[in-house]
């Protein structure tokens, strides 16, 4: 033993080592009661108790939390405490059987108060020597991984063939392409034949080709005259070349570019295609929205599926998870990791004249480096003509948004409609109308919220060549008026219009006509119009034709000026019938001419529910989109399938219909858009219609669900708070570089590679631990870049001569923001986490204050690694045995 005891009228003393008096001296906090050590106040029952947090504001007890007699880090530990005392009770309630659905979903939504206000209150908590941390104690926290930008202009196709002198598999030798170049040099085009190269096709043959047409533009002097090199050769406009490159397992086309100068590639005799976005279920039924590219529409119809856009159920995830994790394993088995899809719905596409396509939706989940932060979110997303996102966003509202429509700009731009809830851009909407402008990188230009008394809801959108850009949908004014507004190319609203025409009247959709008028699908009293309506003034209308009372959905228009309405009905619609209803509800196609003077219908029916989701014209021909539970072009494959219909505009005949679906599973709405030039050769060689650099913007606010105006708050210890507002054009590398200047170099804050892309990397350094702290509601930036409130610190490294044991240190919860208690299971794994962090926080208290067991952890300390005592330490341990043993014969006198 490294003491002894001696008695003093039955009273023992016990010495300390050197050791243990040393490290006791550093314990000098004031003794207090523990909350979990109180007498209890009250006999309240645990009904009681439940009822009275759901009251609270906070779960916090800020009477504890502002009470200065107490030391910081005792403070801290019984807030704590408390807090999750009261998150116990709320999970034991859940987990019972006997509680209701809406019984459990209430006690969640305390719960999810709850856990939210202890994060963010430990995130800021005051602190001495203990750090309590939520999760688990860091020193460094990432952001979520933004899409790496190309900068470099090399761009890298994909693998063709196994080896370079094989021939290029899809392509015949006859394509026509046009490479148009933008470069400092000056912009221009080159144009290669294949019929003109060594057949078949190879990565050398096209390359040679390419790079020799490229190469053949001269640069030229101010006066026309050719720019010679050194040697009197004519020096090339532009440095780009293609060549062939050995990927990981095969060859393909590399581009090098290194002027950064870009190549859009388009093949001249290509053929058309439609680009297909879809509601629907993978085969394990979770949600998604398919992507499809049907070559040769109205011909061979070749389906091709591209990509899946699905929205990731985090927390859902996260407790999936965990439950797995805690449930036996089958032997002989490995189990998957689960993965829980949201819903998500597509609402509009739209493809522009490069092969890009647009699609616009309501996600009720995570989306790549896209937080949903209401209930759900708009979506804009773009993909190239393989299919390959370029850049995806969420509109970034507070309350919660929905897609509506979108529309293509003449200049490339891309105007979006919908509906939004909560807090937005520093206005408190009830359900406004929401329009926004984005350039083709993903760039927010402007966004303007349509203001109104109650919930309207957006239904369309169209931008007209000048800029002026028209919404409409219903108001919430009357029993639901039709409603318009026109909107200047600076996003400022210059006129509205109310319709109404008796009850549940609505705009249904919008467009352009062939003279620059507005044309309106609206629904008032009960029937479908199209209007027309001058450009200037939406008062005044140039003409109309009703057309019925079905549910009128959709409305295109054609070179020629021809109309075409469609959607579902059970009762014949106005004008010339082409054939008849088939008995249930079926798809119709109403073509209208250009002076809506008279209008021909044709019904698309199987006996079962049959429906027209989406319309586009395309070199003559219109092509309409939908559903069926029956039979319309091939056999059912699904409970539900889509189907693309090809209808001659002057006959309203069809001539062809393809069917698809999966399976079991049921197709959503069918949105589809015309690719003119989409059917080509160009995936053939590992590329994509259009530029081929990537066309995305390294902007925080095009790359994630942030706004400008967004803002979180940073504080070094021993430092003031900081606010950090999230401006349009922040980048990581900006807002890194402001966060290092607003705390005075003190942290670490950089920009790291990651495997899914860059991240905003924030670092504590010795001795300046750091807090990140939420926003204001409703615009907290916070979440929206992956973070979360919480201390960030590194543990101070004792040296030789200091005590072993400390008071304080670091202790993690363990807990998570995806604890929940909506299900009796997730209630019961919540309950669990919440115990075991109420044990570590009674941990971290005690370690605040001397005990036995830290003498005895002293004292094992001091017998070194091998657990024996060194001889300087014998010597010690005799001097005070023998010092003791004389003190306790005096005593015993």
């Amino acid at each position: 033993m490294l003491f002894s005891t001696y008695y003093s009228n039955d009273t023992s003393i016990t010495a300390d080592s050197v050791a243990v008096r040393k490290a006791k001296a550093n314990f000098t906090l004031s003794a207090t009661t523990p909350p979990w050590k109180e007498s209890s106040k009250t006999s309240q029952s645990d009904s009681s108790r439940i009822s009275a947090i759901k009251k609270l504001s906070s779960i916090i007890d800020t009477k504890v939390a502002k009470d200065s007699s107490l030391p910081d880090d005792v403070r801290t530990s019984f807030v704590a405490y408390k807090a999750l005392d009261s998150l116990r009770l709320l999970s034991e309630a859940a987990s019972a059987k006997t509680i209701t659905d809406s019984q459990r979903q209430a006690l969640n939504k305390t719960f999810l108060k709850g856990l939210s206000d202890l994060q963010n209150f430990l995130g800021q908590a005051p602190s001495d020597k203990l750090d309590l941390a939520f999760a688990q104690t860091a020193r460094r926290a990432d952001s979520v991984a933004i899409p790496a930008v190309n900068v470099t202009g090399d761009v890298s196709g994909k693998g063709l063939v196994a080896t370079r002198s094989t021939p290029i598999p899809g392509l015949t030798g006859t394509e026509r392409f046009t490479l148009a170049i933008q470069s400092y040099n000056g912009d221009g085009s080159v144009t290669v034949d294949l019929a003109g190269t060594p057949q078949p096709p190879t990565l050398d043959s096209v390359a040679d080709a390419i790079n020799g047409a490229i190469a053949a533009v001269p640069l030229r002097n101010p006066d026309g005259s050719v720019v010679l090199d050194a040697n009197g050769n004519p020096t090339p406009k532009w440095l780009v070349r293609f060549v062939p490159d050995k990927m990981t397992d095969s060859w393909g086309f590399k581009i090098k570019s290194p002027r950064l100068e870009d190549v859009s590639i388009t093949q001249d005799n290509a053929g058309d295609a439609l680009m297909i976005a879809a509601d629907g279920q993978d085969a394990s039924g979770a949600p998604r929205v398919g992507l499809m590219r049907l070559d040769d529409p109205g011909g061979d119809n070749v389906m091709n599926s591209l990509n899946s856009i699905t929205a990731l159920d985090t927390a859902a995830t996260a407790r999936a998870k965990m439950l797995a994790s805690a449930a036996k394993p089958v032997k002989g088995t490995t189990p998957s990791e689960p993965v829980i899809h949201a819903a998500i719905s597509v609402q509009a596409s739209a493809t522009d004249a490069s092969g890009m396509t647009y699609v616009l939706g309501t996600s009720a989940g995570d989306m790549g480096s896209n937080r949903v932060t209401g209930e759900k979110d708009l979506f804009l997303s773009k993909f190239d003509s393989q299919g390959n996102i370029v850049w995806q966003k969420m509109l970034g509202a507070a309350g919660g948004s929905e897609g509506a429509a979108l529309s293509l700009t003449h200049d490339g731009d891309i105007v979006i409609a919908g509906t939004v809830q909560g807090q937005f851009d520093g206005q408190n909407s009830d359900g406004d109308m929401m329009v926004a402008r984005y350039s083709a990188t993903g760039e927010n230009e402007w966004t303007t919220l349509v203001r109104a008394t109650g919930a309207d809801s957006a239904k369309a959108i169209v931008a007209a060549d000048d800029g002026t850009v028209y919404v409409g949908g219903q108001a919430a004014s009357g029993a639901g008026d039709a409603f318009l507004a026109r909107i200047d190319s600076g996003g400022v609203v210059r006129e509205r219009r109310l319709i109404d025409g008796g009850a549940g009247d609505s705009i249904q959709a919008l467009a352009i006509d062939a003279d620059g008028n507005l044309l309106s699908l609206a629904r008032t009293g009960g029937t479908n119009s199209v209007m027309r309506l001058a450009a200037g003034s939406l008062a005044t209308e140039i003409g109309r034709l009703d057309i019925g009372d079905g549910d009128a959905r959709f409305l295109a228009v054609g070179d020629n000026g021809e109309i075409a309405v469609g959607g579902a009905t059970r009762t014949a619609m106005s004008g010339t019938q082409a054939n008849s209803l088939s008995g249930d509800r079926d798809g119709f196609v109403t073509m209208i001419d250009s002076g809506l003077g008279t209008a021909t219908t044709r019904y698309l029916g199987t006996g079962s529910d049959d429906q027209i989701d989406s319309l586009s014209f395309m070199n003559g021909t219109l092509y309409a989109g939908g559903r069926t539970r029956g039979v319309m072009g091939a056999a059912r494959t699904g409970t539900q399938d889509g189907f693309v219909a090809a209808i001659d505009p002057s006959s309203a005949t069809v001539s062809s219909i393809r069917q698809f679906g999966l399976a079991g599973k049921e197709t959503g709405a069918v949105r589809l858009s015309a690719m003119t030039g989409g059917n080509n050769s160009l995936d053939a060689l590992g590329l994509h219609s259009g530029s081929q650099l990537s066309g995305a913007s390294a902007r925080l606010t095009a790359n994630t669900s942030l706004r400008a105006g967004d803002e979180f708050a940073i504080k070094v210890e021993g430092g003031a708070t900081k606010k950090i507002v999230i401006q349009a054009d922040d980048t990581l590398a900006t807002l890194a570089a402001r966060m290092m200047s607003a705390t005075g170099k003190k942290i670490a804050v950089t920009t790291a590679k990651t495997d899914a892309g860059s991240v905003l990397r924030i670092e504590a350094k010795t001795g300046f631990a750091v807090e990140l702290m939420a926003g204001a509601q409703g615009k907290d930036a916070l979440d929206k870049l992956g973070l979360s409130p919480r201390r960030l610190s590194i543990a101070n490294l004792s040296g030789p001569k200091d005590p072993k044991v400390m008071p304080g240190g670091a202790y993690g919860l363990g807990l998570s923001e995806s604890l929940a208690l909506d299900s009796a299971d997730s209630a019961k794994a919540a309950l669990g986490q919440i115990k075991s962090a109420i044990s570590m926080t009674q941990t971290a208290y005690r370690s605040l204050y001397w005990d036995d067991g830290k003498a005895a952890t002293v004292n094992n300390l001091a017998l070194g690694k091998s657990g024996t005592v060194s001889a300087y330490q014998s010597a010690q341990l005799e001097r005070y045995q023998d010092a003791l043993s004389r003190i306790n014969n005096i005593l015993a006198v």
